[in-house]
C-alpha cells in the first residue's frame, strides 16, 4: 500500500509544517529526492499507511499548519504516523544526514589500544584508590557440598531422549551445550527460528523507524509468529523477550556483570527479603568458566568484587561518553568501572569483532554479539544436539509416581507432537517459565505444592536521565551495551528511607529520531517547526543516559498467572502480569535520578533529562525461587524440583532476589554449575520408567 499523488501533496504540505526551511536546513518536501525517502519510509513502517491516509484523505483542503497543530492534540495515533513517516524519511536522506554530522550507526571497529587509551591519565586512579564502595564485610563462605563424579549410561529407547531442554536462550543453550558434550542425548524445543545477523537493522538507514515496531523488544508490538501476547493491564511493566535460537541474548544490550558476595544474603546482612541457598564462591568458578565460553570481553580489577582471572576478551573502549561520565564520577568520589560485555572485542575464530554500531539491543548486524547461537549452539549441535524450532510447548507430562516425562509441543503445521524424556529443564524466562508450569500438571500447575509458581515475580523497574553537553562526544557510537558501570548507590542504606539500590550504567543515545524522541512530550512550538533543528543540533552526538535499574523485592503479589481469555495464535492460554511499582519503588527511583543529574552536573551537562522507561520489563525474574525448604520454595538448591525431581529450572525464574545487576552472567554461571552437578550425580538422578 502506498500514497495517491493526491495524498502525497497533503502530506508534503504537512511534513513542511513539522520540519520546515531554516537558514542552514531544507524544509522537508526540499530535502532532495524527498519522494524517494518518503517511499522508503512508507516501505519501512507498512502499519502505518492506513493511518497516514485516513489523516491526509481528512486534510485535504485545509489549512495545513493548523490541521498540523490539530493532529497533535486531538489525534494521537494520526500525529505519530505522520511524524514517524516524515522524521524518518528525512533524517534517513544521506544530504540531511552529511549536514547535522551524523555519518550512521557504527563501522567504528576499535583499534587495539584503543580501550587503554580512552583510561589514559590515570582516569581509574581514583576508583582503585577508594576501594569498595559497600561498608558492609563479605559473608562468610557457605560449605560447599562436594561433588563425586559419577558415570552414566544413556538409555537408547528409540525416540526418547535422555533429556530434553524447553527453550534455547541463556541458561537452556548451556545446559544443552554441556550435557551434549557429556554424551547425553538431549533435544531442545525452541518457539523460534535461526536469526541472520544480516536481517538485523541496526547498520541499515531504516533502523530507528523500525527499532519500536518490527524489532520492538515488546512481543505485543513485535507479534513475530514466535512470539505469546502478554496480558498487561495489570501492570505498569510490560516484560520484554525474544523467542529464537539464543532467546534473548540476541535482544539484550549484552551488560555482563556478576553479582557480589552480599547480593546472595540480604537476610542475613541486612534482613531483607531472602538468602539464597548458595553463595558467590560457590558460584564464583562457574561465573569464571563461562566468561571463557561466552566469549566476554571486559578487564579484571573493580575492588567491588574479589579477586579473579580476566575475561576472554580485552574490553571495549569507554568512548568520549564514557570517559566524560567517568571525570564526573571522579569529581563526586563515586564508584564507576569500564564494562564488561557479552561482545566480543575482536574476532574469535570465524565469529566477528565488534564494530560500536551502537544497536545491540535490535541484534547485532555484525554478528559481533556473544548471543549463546553463536556461543553455545555450534558447540551443541556439533557434540549430537537435536534442536527442534518452531515447537511451543504447551505441556509437560508426568507420570502418576510424580515424575516428569517429556513435553507436547505444537510444530510449525499447528500439529501436537510429544518429546519423550527423562530429564525436563525449562529455560523460557521468568514469565514463560512460570506459565508453562501453570499450564501444566492439572488446576494449580506442576511442581507448585508451595503455591509460589508465578509468585514474587521481578522486573528491575528502570529509568534514565539523559545529559546534554556542548561538546561533540559521538553520543551514537556503541555498545549499547553500556560504556560503564556504577555500584556507588547499589547497596542497602537504611538512612535512605528505602531498601536496596540500583546498578547505573552509561548508554549511548542513537540517531536523530532517537534523539528527537526525547522531546516527544514538549508542547508543540517546543517540538516541531525551527525547533526541530535547534534540538537535533544540541542533542545528536552531544548526550548519553546514566540508567538506573533498581533492585526491587520479591513481593508475593507481584505475579505470572495464566489469562482466562487471552490466547496465543495455538489457543494456549497467555500469561497475565500483575505488577505494582510500589512507594518503595518510587522512592529508591527519584533519589538513584537525583544522584544521577548531579553526575552529569559534575560531568559539565548543559543540561538534563529524565526519562521514564519503566514500562519496560527488561528481566524476568523470581516466579519459581530456588530455596531449601520445599514449603517456601519450587526448587532446590540445584534448581530441581522439589515435587518433580526430575524437573529442572534453569532461567531467572529461581532467583529468590533479584540483585542490581543485569542478570544473564547469573543465570549463565548458575545453569553450568546445575548441569554439572545433574552430569556428575547422573547414575542418582530419578528418571520415569
Amino acid at each position: 500500500m502506498t500514497l495517491t499523488p493526491e495524498q502525497r501533496l497533503t502530506f508534503w504540505a504537512l511534513a513542511d509544517v513539522l520540519i520546515p526551511a531554516t537558514d542552514t536546513m531544507p524544509a522537508a518536501s526540499e530535502a532532495g529526492s524527498a519522494e524517494k525517502w518518503l517511499d522508503r519510509a512508507l516501505a519501512a513502517r507498512p502499519d502505518l499507511v492506513s493511518t497516514l491516509a485516513r489523516v491526509l484523505d481528512a486534510t485535504d483542503g485545509t489549512d495545513p499548519e493548523a490541521e498540523a497543530r490539530r493532529l497533535h492534540a486531538e489525534d494521537p495515533d494520526g500525529f505519530s504516523a505522520l511524524a514517524q513517516i516524515a522524521s524518518g524519511g528525512y533524517y534517513m536522506n544521506l544530504k540531511i544526514r552529511k549536514r547535522i554530522g551524523y555519518p550512521g550507526q557504527g563501522k567504528r571497529p576499535p583499534f587495539s589500544d584503543e580501550a587503554e587509551y580512552d583510561l589514559r591519565e590515570g582516569l581509574l586512579d581514583p576508583v582503585l584508590a577508594r576501594g569498595p564502595v559497600s561498608a558492609t564485610p563479605p559473608p562468610p563462605p557457605d560449605p560447599v557440598e562436594p561433588a563425586t563424579l559419577l558415570s552414566f549410561s544413556l538409555s537408547g529407547n528409540g525416540d526418547k531422549a535422555d533429556l530434553v531442554v524447553i527453550g534455547a536462550g541463556a541458561g537452556g543453550s548451556v545446559a544443552a551445550r554441556h550435557l551434549a558434550e557429556a554424551g547425553f542425548e538431549v533435544v531442545c524445543l525452541e518457539q523460534g527460528g535461526w536469526e541472520n545477523a544480516s536481517d538485523f537493522t541496526g547498520d541499515k538507514l531504516e533502523w530507528e523507524l523500525v527499532a519500536d515496531a518490527q524489532w520492538s523488544p515488546n512481543p505485543n508490538t513485535r507479534r513475530h509468529p514466535s512470539d505469546y501476547p502478554l496480558e498487561v493491564s495489570g501492570s505498569p511493566i510490560t516484560p520484554v523477550m525474544y523467542n529464537a535460537v539464543g532467546g534473548s541474548t540476541i535482544h539484550f544490550a549484552a551488560q555482563w556483570v556478576r553479582l557480589r558476595p552480599h547480593d546472595y544474603k540480604l537476610r542475613t546482612l541486612h534482613g531483607i527479603a531472602d538468602d539464597w541457598p548458595i553463595s558467590y564462591e560457590e558460584m564464583k568458578p562457574f561465573y569464571e568458566r563461562i566468561d571463557q565460553e561466552m566469549q566476554i570481553s571486559g578487564m579484571t580489577g573493580d575492588p567491588n568484587y574479589p579477586p579473579g582471572p580476566p575475561p576472554l576478551l580485552p574490553p571495549l573502549p569507554i568512548g568520549a561518553i564514557g570517559r566524560r561520565a567517568a571525570e564526573g564520577m571522579n569529581e563526586l568520589n563515586w564508584h564507576w568501572w569500564p564494562a564488561a560485555h557479552a561482545i566480543r572485542s575482536q574476532e574469535v575464530g570465524n565469529l566477528a569483532g565488534c564494530e560500536r554500531t551502537g544497536t545491540c539491543m535490535w541484534g547485532c548486524p555484525k554478528g559481533a554479539k556473544s548471543s549463546t547461537d553463536t556461543t553455545m549452539w555450534p558447540q551443541a549441535l556439533a557434540h549430537g544436539a537435536k534442536l527442534v524450532t518452531g515447537a511451543r510447548v504447551r505441556e509437560i507430562t508426568t507420570n502418576g509416581n510424580g515424575l516428569a516425562t517429556g513435553a507436547i509441543y505444537v510444530d510449525r503445521d499447528g500439529q501436537d507432537q510429544e518429546q519423550k524424556a527423562d530429564v525436563v529443564i525449562v529455560a523460557g524466562n521468568g514469565v514463560g517459565t512460570a506459565r508453562l508450569l501453570l499450564l501444566s500438571g492439572g488446576e494449580e500447575g506442576i511442581a507448585n505444592s508451595s503455591g509460589l509458581v508465578g509468585k514474587r515475580l521481578m522486573l528491575h523497574p528502570y529509568m534514565s536521565v539523559l545529559g546534554i553537553y556542548e561538546d561533540d562526544l559521538e553520543g551514537w557510537l556503541g555498545p549499547w551495551g553500556t560504556q560503564l558501570l556504577s555500584l556507588e548507590f547499589a547497596d542497602h542504606d537504611p538512612s535512605r528511607g528505602f531498601p536496596l539500590g540500583a546498578q547505573w550504567d552509561v548508554m549511548p543515545l542513537g540517531g536523530p529520531l532517537f534523539t528527537l524522541f526525547r522531546y516527544d512530550d514538549l508542547p508543540f512550538d517546543e517540538r516541531w517547526g525551527p525547533t526541530v533543528h535547534d534540538l537535533t543540533e544540541s542533542t545528536l552526538g552531544h548526550a548519553f543516559d546514566w540508567g538506573v535499574g533498581i533492585e526491587d523485592l520479591p513481593h508475593e503479589s507481584n505475579t505470572v498467572t495464566l489469562d482466562p481469555e487471552l490466547t496465543d495464535s495455538d489457543g494456549i492460554p497467555a500469561p497475565r502480569i500483575t505488577f505494582t511499582i510500589d512507594d518503595e519503588m518510587r522512592a529508591n527511583l527519584d533519589f538513584q535520578l537525583a544522584r544521577a543529574q548531579e553526575a552529569h552536573e559534575a560531568a559539565g551537562a548543559v543540561k538534563t533529562i529524565v526519562a521514564d522507561w519503566s514500562q519496560w520489563g527488561w528481566h524476568l525474574l523470581g516466579t519459581a525461587r530456588m530455596g531449601d525448604d520445599p514449603a517456601t520454595s519450587v526448587v532446590d538448591r540445584w534448581c530441581a524440583a522439589h515435587d518433580v525431581p526430575n524437573l529442572y529450572v534453569l532461567d531467572g525464574a529461581v532467583f529468590p532476589t533479584a540483585g542490581p545487576m543485569a542478570p544473564t552472567a547469573t543465570i549463565c554461571a548458575n545453569s553450568l554449575r546445575c548441569t554439572e552437578r545433574l552430569i556428575e550425580r547422573a547414575r542418582l538422578q530419578p528418571v520415569p520408567a
